[in-house]
């Protein structure tokens, strides 16, 4: 079995944080969706995801702020 075949086993001196940080960063940059499928991804299928998922992460923060204010957390 490769090491891209047991996504939960940890490299020496990674901890569970890097990892999902790094699993994080390659969502967001559409690295998943390069993997996934068998045929050559379009480019502008890449872009389009990373436009996408980062607009998605904007609006998180901006609703957590929101969110935030209204039961005055901050």
């Amino acid at each position: 079995m490769n090491k891209e075949q047991i996504p939960n086993k940890l490299d020496e001196g990674q901890t569970l944080f890097s990892s999902s940080l790094a699993r994080a960063a390659d969502h967001f940059a559409g690295e998943d969706a390069l993997k996934q499928n068998a045929e050559p991804a379009d480019k502008v299928e890449i872009w389009a995801k990373r436009v996408g998922r980062g607009f998605s992460l904007i609006a998180f923060v901006a609703l957590a702020w929101y969110f935030g204010h209204q039961l005055n957390w901050w």
